[in-house]
């Protein structure tokens, strides 16, 4: 995963929005597997985050196949549907920085 403080990247185009869509999706399912393997009931917090990140990653792979197929709708000025999960537990979600991007370019559009 991307150090969370390192990403700054607002897409300009579509493919560039597909490309983050595609992280974010790796991001959550890397997050995942990591709970698999560290035996996630051993850490009350890691585990009470695993349904989150399912959501998310739901929601992205939702919105990824929208974007692909040209029927998401661009600069309408309202969050994704997965931001409120994103504001409520943030401080626990890594890449959270990469989902806000992603949201910040559905809102305004590219090139704003």
């Amino acid at each position: 995963m991307k150090d969370d403080a390192e990403f700054m990247y607002t897409p300009k185009n579509t493919d560039e929005y597909l490309d983050l869509l595609d992280q974010a999706i790796y991001d959550a399912e890397e997050l995942l597997m990591c709970a698999g393997d560290e035996g996630e009931a051993y850490d009350y917090d890691f585990s009470e985050i695993v349904p989150v990140i399912e959501q998310l990653v739901r929601e992205l792979k939702k919105l990824h196949a929208e974007v692909k197929a040209g029927t998401h709708a661009f600069a309408n000025d309202t969050d994704l549907a997965f931001m409120p999960l994103v504001r409520h537990y943030g401080s626990r979600i890594p890449f959270r920085t990469l989902l806000e991007a992603l949201n910040t370019a559905h809102k305004a559009g590219f090139g704003a």
